[in-house]
């Protein structure tokens, strides 16, 4: 297990690159932070060493990981004889992602149809087309996610 005292620089900065671009996509600092450390790390942490490498509140490491053990980013490990819940980067968090990306899609999809709809949107040549590229672009990308999906199952 890697802990704090023994966290590189470079790991650090590492953790913290992950932190900063979750934090891009709507997730929190701190859970991007928990992914990286764990992402670094070879054997399950407790929150407390979560808590502890990082420098953060336990408080704050248990409020991350229950959202990350929901998106499937993070998965318990328990340790025969150890009443402490330990933590690991779960090896389908990439499927995870892939999997939100397709519902995100399907939603947008859903949401333009709605808009394609609106009489204004139909009666004006411009919104229309803009409203059909659109769709058009959604259903391309759905496609390749879902060639993306089928592929990344098959490597397992």
């Amino acid at each position: 297990m890697i802990l704090s005292d023994k966290l590189s620089p470079e790991l650090l900065t590492y953790i913290e690159e992950i932190g900063l671009h979750h934090e891009s996509q709507g997730i929190s600092r701190i859970a991007g932070r928990i992914l990286g450390l764990l992402m670094v790390t070879e054997g399950a942490l407790s929150a407390e060493q979560i808590a502890s490498s990082l420098q953060v509140s336990l408080g704050s490491v248990s409020t991350n990981i229950r959202l990350l053990l929901q998106t499937g980013h993070v998965e318990k490990k328990s340790v025969t004889g150890d009443r402490v819940t330990y933590y690991i980067f779960s090896p389908t968090a990439m499927e995870k992602e892939v999997l939100s990306a397709l519902k995100r899609t399907a939603s947008l999809q859903t949401i333009l149809e709605k808009g394609a709809q609106i009489e204004s949107v139909k009666k004006n040549e411009v919104l229309s087309e803009r409203f059909a590229s659109m769709k058009e672009s959604a259903v391309h990308f759905e496609g390749y996610l879902e060639k993306l999906l089928a592929h990344w199952r098959s490597q397992s």
